[in-house]
C-alpha cells in the first residue's frame, strides 16, 4: 500500500508542474468566474439557464482536455526520463504504478471538478437571490430551471408492427396492379426500413387544421405538484433553419366520472376506467410560438387533469396561419415534467456524471501513455473519441443518399459497439432545463461505458505495459 500512496503523491506533484496543466487551470478559473456573469439572455429564466449551461459545459470540456493531457504526460514522462527504470528495479509491480498514476490524475480532476462545480453553484444562487427579477420570473426559475423534474414521455405506437402491416398492404396492392415484386429477404428488409421511416415520419407530423392526442401514463399517484408540458414544434420541415412564428391550440383532458345505471350496484371491470375525458383549451385563443424552439406550459394541480388510472391526456391543434405542417419529433416531446428532487441534488448528479467521464478519459490516457510515446498517445485518444462522436452523427442521419451513406452508417454502428461517444455524458442541457438525471441513467453509463467498454481496454493496455521492454526505449 505504501508504494501505491507514494506514486499517487508523486503523480499529484508532477502534474502540478506541467505548464500545459497550469494553462488549463487558468482557463478553468476564467470560465468559472466570468462566464456566469458575462452571458446575456432575454428573460431572467433564460439568463440563469444559459449561465448554468455554458459554465458546466466549459468546465467539462476543460477538465476533459486536462485529463487527456495529464494521463499521457505522467505516464510517458517517467519512461522518457528513465525514472521508471529505477522504480521497476524495486519490488513494485507495474500494475501498482499504473493504478497509482491513474488515481493521482483522478484525484486532481475530482478536486478541480468539485471546487469549480460548487463555485458555479454558489454564483448562480447569488445572482438568483440578488438579481432584480420580477416575482413571476423568480417563480418560473424555481419551477423550470432550479429543480429536478422527472420526465414522462408520451405513449408511442408499435412502429415495428405498423410498418410490417403497411408493408403487407403495399405488396398486396402492387401485386394486384400486376407489378413484379421482389420478395427476397434482402429486398423485403430494405422495403421494411423505408416503410418504417415513413410510419415514424407520419406519426410525428400534424397537418394544418388537425388535432393530435398524446397520452402520458404511469404518473405518480396522489400528485399535488404542477405538471409542465414541454414541446418543440417545427414548421414545414424538421430543421433549425427557416423556422418562423406559428400558432397552435393546446387542450388538456379533464376526467369526469361516468353516471352509473340505477339498477347496477356492482361495476364490472376496472373502476378506475369508469370516466370520460373532456378536452379543455388552456387558452382562449391560439397561442403564438416560435417553431424550432422548446416551449413549456404549466398544468396547475387544481385543474385535476390526472385521471384515476394516473394518466394525462394532451391534445394540440395546428392553426398555423400559413397552413404549414407541424412536426413533433419523439425526442422533442411533447413530454411531461414533474418535480421529483431539488436543484442541488440534481446538480450534484450532473457533477457525478462529469466525474465518470473524466475517470474514463484519464484511464484511456494512462493506458495509451503506458504503451506509446506522448504525441502518439494523445493522437490515438483524440482519434478514439472523434470516432465515437462521428459514429453518433452518422447513425442519426435521417437522409441517406446512396450506397456510400449506407455503408458509412453500417461502419458507424460497428464502431459504437466498441467506442465511447462523448455525447452520452453531456448532461448540461438536462440540468439547465430542470430535467432529473435518473440513477438508472447513471448506472447505464457505468455499465455500458465504464465496465463493458473502457475496462477491457484498460486491462489490455495494462498487460501491454507490463510486458513492455523499457531497455529498448532510448531518448536522445
Amino acid at each position: 500500500m505504501r508504494p501505491f500512496i507514494s506514486i499517487v503523491k508523486l503523480t499529484f506533484r508532477h502534474a502540478l508542474r506541467s505548464h500545459i496543466f497550469q494553462l488549463l487551470l487558468g482557463v478553468l478559473l476564467f470560465a468559472v468566474l466570468f462566464i456566469p456573469g458575462t452571458v446575456g439572455a432575454g428573460t431572467a429564466s433564460d439568463f440563469i439557464k444559459v449561465s448554468l449551461l455554458y459554465s458546466l459545459w466549459a468546465v467539462s470540456i476543460i477538465l476533459a482536455l486536462s485529463s487527456i493531457w495529464l494521463g499521457c504526460f505522467v505516464m510517458t514522462t517517467d519512461i522518457d526520463s528513465y525514472q521508471l527504470h529505477m522504480i521497476v528495479a524495486k519490488p513494485v509491480s507495474r500494475v501498482v504504478i499504473w493504478l497509482g498514476k491513474w488515481t493521482g490524475v483522478n484525484l486532481i480532476n475530482l478536486i478541480l471538478l468539485l471546487g469549480s462545480g460548487l463555485l458555479i453553484y454558489s454564483i448562480i444562487l447569488y445572482r438568483f437571490n440578488n438579481g432584480d427579477f420580477p416575482a413571476d420570473e423568480r417563480e418560473k426559475i424555481r419551477n423550470e430551471v432550479m429543480v429536478g423534474r422527472r420526465v414522462y414521455p408520451a405513449m408511442r405506437p408499435d412502429y415495428g408492427l405498423l410498418s410490417r402491416e403497411a408493408l403487407k398492404r403495399r405488396i398486396l396492392r402492387l401485386q394486384a396492379q400486376g407489378a413484379n415484386v421482389d420478395l427476397s429477404p434482402a429486398s423485403q428488409e430494405k422495403m421494411l426500413k423505408d416503410v418504417l421511416r415513413e410510419v415514424v415520419s407520419g406519426d410525428s407530423e400534424l397537418k394544418a387544421g388537425q388535432r393530435k392526442v398524446w397520452a402520458f401514463p404511469d404518473l405518480p399517484a396522489g400528485l399535488n405538484e404542477p405538471i409542465y408540458l414541454r414541446y418543440r414544434p417545427y414548421v414545414g420541415k424538421v430543421a433549425s433553419e427557416d423556422q418562423r412564428m406559428t400558432r397552435l391550440m393546446i387542450y388538456a383532458g379533464v376526467p369526469r366520472q361516468k353516471e352509473q345505471k340505477q339498477n347496477s350496484s356492482v361495476f364490472s371491470g376496472d373502476p378506475r376506467a369508469n370516466y370520460d375525458i373532456f378536452m379543455i383549451a388552456l387558452a382562449e385563443k391560439p397561442e403564438q410560438v416560435m417553431s424550432g424552439e422548446f416551449h413549456e406550459k404549466m398544468l396547475r394541480p387544481e385543474w385535476k387533469v390526472v385521471t384515476p388510472d394516473n394518466r394525462v391526456v394532451i391534445s394540440i391543434e395546428n392553426v398555423d396561419p400559413g397552413r404549414g405542417t407541424l412536426f413533433f419529433q419523439p425526442a422533442d416531446g411533447p413530454k411531461l415534467l414533474i418535480k421529483a428532487a431539488g436543484f442541488f441534488e440534481n446538480y450534484m448528479r450532473a457533477i457525478l456524471v462529469i466525474a465518470l467521464e473524466l475517470l474514463i478519459l484519464s484511464g484511456f490516457a494512462c493506458s495509451f501513455g503506458g504503451c506509446m510515446s506522448m504525441p502518439v498517445a494523445v493522437f490515438v485518444e483524440i482519434g478514439y473519441l472523434l470516432f465515437g462522436s462521428f459514429s453518433v452523427y452518422m447513425t442519426g442521419l435521417t437522409y441517406r443518399s446512396g450506397a456510400a451513406d449506407r455503408f458509412g452508417v453500417f461502419i458507424a454502428k460497428l464502431l459504437l459497439v466498441v467506442v465511447i461517444p462523448l455525447q452520452a455524458f453531456d448532461v448540461t442541457g438536462s440540468v439547465a432545463n430542470g430535467e432529473l438525471l435518473e440513477w438508472s441513467f447513471i448506472w447505464r453509463l457505468v455499465w455500458y461505458y465504464l465496465l463493458c467498454r473502457a475496462l477491457p481496454l484498460f486491462l489490455l493496455c495494462i498487460w501491454i505495459y507490463r510486458k513492455r521492454e523499457l531497455g529498448l526505449i532510448i531518448r536522445k
